[in-house]
């Protein structure tokens, strides 16, 4: 068992212990004492703000740019005398004229760049841009996407600063109503992005939706039908072709009783030309049908007399009567046509 003598001996020899290492010089390290300088951040390329000639309509979109221009860039623009010098510099017609003023007069505005924006946009800002984008978000309809009219909506609704509670209405309002009704029967919506992000994911499934029934209906009456089996389609042009003139016999055939008071008696044949005639009969051919045979032997000619001779007599027409003659009817004989001859009929 340890008594306290030897007890008070190892406290006194660590007291001693502790003193020597207090009182002994620091070892060396290895590592410098100073912490290396941070390295020096490279400023990205952008490509520089748009010249200003002084529209108020592109006021507000070319201070942006400078400002966004500026905070990309910090190391060059340390300072609001160098921010006022570069937006000069960009400046053209009257506000580059208004800028060199400035210079020529050491206004103080060359040295407090929000004051210089303010009286810039005083001169040149479009004092009826607030007005004109409020009416223009009211009558904001979506006409294409979702995506791209919640993009074009939330534009306007971040310059004019509108709460959430406006933006549900205005926005909902601007949907198209396929995508109203199905926010309407969807969960309970409390933040705007979410009502935003639904709309367009709605939105997004009607236009997948409405391309399949679009393409499957345009197969489904593609297809042939079973009567016209597997064959492409007849074409509109072979099915509405113009009807031909009928040269079947029954047209060129004319009666063989004619009227012998017509200029033109018709036959049963096609009238020949006068050269034809004549050049049959020097050739000794047959002048009705152009055979190697007489006319009186030729067997078209007697089977055309025979089914004349066939039919019977004409129809007599009777002469019609007047007021001066008598009651009895007078018959007109009419003549039968055979053979190019005129026969008188019997009574």
């Amino acid at each position: 068992m340890i008594t306290n003598a030897e007890l008070q001996k190892q406290v006194f020899e660590l007291r001693e212990l502790v003193t020597q290492l207090q009182q002994a010089p620091p070892a060396p390290s290895d590592t410098p004492s100073s912490t290396p300088a941070p390295a020096t951040r490279r400023e990205p390329k952008l490509p520089e703000p748009p010249e200003f000639d002084g529209k108020p309509p592109e006021y507000a979109t070319f201070i942006n740019h400078c400002d966004l221009y500026f905070r990309m860039r910090p190391v060059t623009f340390d300072s609001d005398h160098v921010k006022v010098a570069y937006v000069i510099s960009r400046c053209r017609s009257a506000p580059a004229e208004w800028g060199h003023s400035l210079i020529e007069s050491s206004s103080y505005l060359l040295h407090d760049y929000d004051a210089f924006k303010e009286q810039m946009a005083s001169m040149y800002a479009d004092k009826q841009r607030r007005k004109t984008l409020r009416r223009k978000l009211t009558m904001l309809k979506q006409t294409g996407s979702a995506a791209k009219f919640a993009s074009e909506f939330l534009t306007i609704a971040n310059i004019l600063g509108i709460d959430d509670e406006s933006r549900f209405a205005l926005f909902t309002n601007g949907l198209k109503p396929e995508v109203q009704r199905a926010l309407a029967i969807s969960r309970d919506i409390d933040r705007f992005e979410d009502l935003v992000d639904a709309a367009v994911q709605i939105d997004h499934v009607n236009f997948t939706l409405a391309k399949a029934e679009a393409k499957t209906e345009s197969k489904s009456s593609g297809k042939p039908s079973s009567s016209q089996g597997k064959g492409p389609p007849p074409s509109t042009s072979s099915s509405f072709r113009p009807q031909q003139p009928r040269t079947d016999n029954t047209a060129s055939i004319t009666p063989s009783h004619s009227c012998p008071f017509s200029k033109n008696p018709s036959t049963s044949h096609n009238p020949i030309s006068q050269e034809e005639k004549e050049r049959r009969e020097t050739m000794g051919l047959c002048r009705f049908c152009g055979g190697t045979h007489f006319k009186r032997d030729c067997p078209s000619l007697k089977a055309k007399v025979e089914k004349e001779s066939s039919k019977g007599p004409p129809p007599r027409y009777p002469t019609p009567s007047t007021s001066n003659v008598n009651s009895e009817t007078t018959h007109v004989t009419v003549p039968h046509v055979i053979s190019g001859k005129f026969q008188p009929q019997s009574q």
